[in-house]
């Protein structure tokens, strides 16, 4: 969510104003703040620098997030591969890595609409980016449950942070009336992402180790978030587009805004916690390790295919509408398919119908806060929104791993077993589809016709 800082009116801000091209500031301008084109005219909705904008965000999404959704095959490994240096850990300790890394992803978005503030998009990209990679080389060369902890955990979180919480929000500043689809696009990068790194990851475990599937994956962040870094621009809106303060605690007296932060914090459980454990649970109904990657990679590949239909639906039809109903029938595919699955053919439909629901919210988050809080608050309501969005990925692996051992414990079935998932299932089914029914005082606050586009 790019911010700038807010100055006292002068003559240049005079001069926009009356609608005058103001003079250039060299004492004050940087390279990049030079780049920046102050608009006061609506959104292009299109144009070469918007959709280079748009697929900029995509790779960071790409990197940042991409990794984060093949988290459950690093975890199979750790827990189960022989040559693994992490046998002795425990699956809810090895989880709390995953957690933390996709957590963390989150935890530093406050702080770097302030860096954004003071030094503009691509200083905190930058930092982020050496930090991801940097981290992944050094999880590659970690022996101890603390160094993976620290490298894979929590400095590649933080790094993806600051690699993408400063552009997602751009894509907005360029796009009106297809802000849905610009935003559904840019966001499909993550789950793009899993569908590329899925097999590579699996076939640099199976083929090279553990230790190389993540330098090479270190090294692609790189590349992808150097060349997003070369094709993000940014639009300065008018001030009244624009929210320059960086965290306004104000905007929670938003009506509505703290029951979507509620729906936020319950579906995200909903989201993360699938995606950490379908491998083990492939790995428990006999699916091989190239097949389990086929699944995931499935899954992403229509969960991208689902955040674009959800975007380009939420133009039509409306975020709220759209939001709900999606999430809604995410969690009933949970039911519906993942708590009978037995076999690799189910488990790929499964993927398919899930993933084709789960993904709306990364659509359409910033068109919902948008909608509910407007855009001249978007960018607290963002901050504020990004740290709630910490706590779900965390405790998401370790509350899973105590589901499945108190199921074995209390019914006396095997770990590894597929019964010892069942609740942790109707787990991942109950959080979306309760999120869900919160977010209907919402959509009703704006308009009571069913057929209303909200």
């Amino acid at each position: 969510m790019s911010s700038a800082p807010t100055t006292t009116k002068n003559s240049f801000e005079q001069e926009t104003e009356k609608g005058i091209s103001p003079s250039p500031q060299p004492q004050e301008a940087t390279k990049e703040v030079q780049e920046i084109q102050e608009v006061h005219e609506p959104p292009p909705d299109g144009g070469l620098h918007a959709w280079m904008t748009v697929f900029a965000t995509f790779l960071a999404s790409f990197m940042a997030f991409g990794t984060g959704n093949v988290w459950g095959i690093y975890q199979d490994a750790y827990t189960t591969r022989s040559d693994s240096r992490f046998l002795d850990v425990s699956l809810f300790k090895i989880g709390f890595v995953g957690g933390t890394s996709v957590g963390f992803g989150f935890a530093a978005g406050p702080f770097g609409n302030i860096l954004v503030s003071k030094f503009g998009i691509r200083a905190p990209m930058l930092i982020g980016v050496l930090m991801m990679s940097v981290a992944l080389e050094l999880a590659s060369i970690s022996h101890r449950y603390w160094e993976l902890l620290l490298s894979q955990g929590i400095m590649f979180g933080l790094g993806s942070s600051l690699a993408y919480i400063p552009a997602i929000g751009l894509p907005s500043q360029w796009f009106d009336k297809r802000r849905g689809l610009a935003t559904g696009i840019a966001s499909s990068g993550s789950g793009v992402g899993a569908v590329i790194l899925s097999p590579i990851v699996q076939a640099s475990i199976d083929h090279l180790g553990i230790p190389w599937a993540l330098r090479i994956v270190g090294f692609l962040c790189f590349g992808c978030g150097m060349l997003s870094l070369c094709m993000l621009r940014q639009r300065v809106a008018s001030k009244k587009q624009v929210q320059y303060k960086v965290f306004d605690l104000s905007v929670l007296r938003v009506p509505m805004y703290p029951l979507y932060l509620l729906f936020a914090f319950l579906q995200f459980f909903g989201y993360v916690t699938p995606i950490f454990f379908i491998p083990g649970f492939c790995t428990v109904i006999g699916i091989s390790g190239p097949n389990t990657s086929a699944v995931l990679s499935v899954t992403a590949a229509v969960n991208s295919i689902g955040r674009i239909l959800a975007g380009r639906l939420a133009d039509h039809w409306g975020v709220l509408n759209v939001l709900i109903s999606f999430n809604f029938l995410s969690g009933v595919m949970v039911l519906a398919v993942w708590l009978v699955a037995k076999n690799l053919g189910i488990m790929m439909g499964f993927g398919v119908l899930w993933g084709l629901f789960s993904g709306a919210y990364w659509a359409l988050s910033v068109p919902t806060s948008a909608k509910i809080v407007g855009m001249e608050r978007l960018g607290s309501a963002a901050a504020i929104q990004f740290l709630m969005n910490v706590i779900p990925p965390i405790f998401a692996a370790p509350i899973g791993a105590r589901i499945i051992a108190g199921t074995a414990n209390n019914t006396g079935v095997s770990q590894d077993s597929r019964d010892a998932y069942k609740y942790l299932i109707v787990f991942c089914a109950l959080t979306p589809i309760v999120a869900s029914l919160l977010l209907v005082p919402a959509r009703l606050h704006f308009s009571k016709k069913l057929l209303a586009k909200v």
